[in-house]
């Protein structure tokens, strides 16, 4: 499977066609940047465009949580990711300017999505690019700097828990299917065992020498109107810091579907 493609969506392009070349498309790379929309259709028409390629494309879930009840779920399809002036930058990754470190976003979920999809209503002024890292670099760079921490992350697993929902998987995994991933620093859960923190603390700092910056990181500047989708657990991704003054300066949504086994 290839890491990322791109996928053209054509002007005036039905939605049931769109998505089967976005489930095409899947089928065949790790990473879809979808782009064409904006050169057909008017700001006001792209979430819902999105919103119905999603549900032609594959079973949508409901993962949208609430920041301030301390991010349970609100049984929302969207996330907004957003900057939001209000919140204080270190308080929450999705509301600030801050870079995000590499990570998947369902490390801690206990019924999780296949592929997760996000679109841009704003781009930020300046920065802001989405960073994505293929699990077979990753494991190729692990290999060549840090050979002990490749053994013992691998198979070995690890609970992450977030808003009373956790979900015990490897870090990296081999499977039949090729390696897998799951996680996020911030969602390891803090009863794990001394051992294990010390094991994601040292990840943490690999990827931050090792993988964070370099050539290893791929970066893709959503511009209004484009969308990407990716295979959650095939992946690391993560964002760049940019700059915004005001609340909005910077808006995507983000959801997730699963998607049959033949793909």
């Amino acid at each position: 499977m290839s890491f990322i493609s791109t996928l053209s969506i054509a002007p005036g392009q039905p939605v049931a066609a769109a998505a089967t070349a976005l489930r095409a498309a899947l089928g065949s790379a790790k990473v879809v940047h979808l782009r064409g929309l904006a050169a057909s259709r008017p700001a006001a028409e792209w979430p819902a465009f999105y919103d119905a390629l999603t549900e032609a494309t594959g079973q949508c879930l409901h993962l949208d949580e609430n920041f301030a009840l301390g991010s349970v779920r609100t049984g929302e399809k969207w996330i907004e990711v957003r900057y939001d002036a209000a919140i204080p930058d270190d308080a929450a990754y999705r509301f600030s300017k801050n870079a995000q470190p590499l990570h998947t976003d369902e490390s801690y979920l206990s019924e999780p999505a296949d592929v997760m999809f996000m679109h841009c209503l704003v781009q930020a002024p300046a920065g802001g690019e989405t960073t994505f890292v293929n699990a077979d670099e990753l494991w190729q760079q692990l290999q060549w700097h840090a050979p002990a921490l490749a053994a013992r992350l691998l198979d070995r697993p690890v609970r992450f828990a977030k808003a009373d929902d956790s979900r015990t998987l490897p870090i990296i995994a081999q499977t039949p299917a090729g390696l897998r991933l799951n996680w996020n620093y911030h969602c390891v859960d803090p009863a794990e065992t001394a051992e294990n923190h010390a094991l994601t603390q040292e990840f943490r700092e690999f990827l931050l020498t090792h993988i964070t910056g370099t050539p290893a990181e791929v970066t893709i500047q959503l511009a209004p109107g484009e969308a990407v989708a990716w295979w959650d657990d095939q992946v690391l991704h993560g964002r760049r810091a940019f700059r915004a003054v005001a609340t909005n300066d910077r808006f995507l949504l983000k959801s997730g579907f699963r998607l049959p086994a033949s793909v």
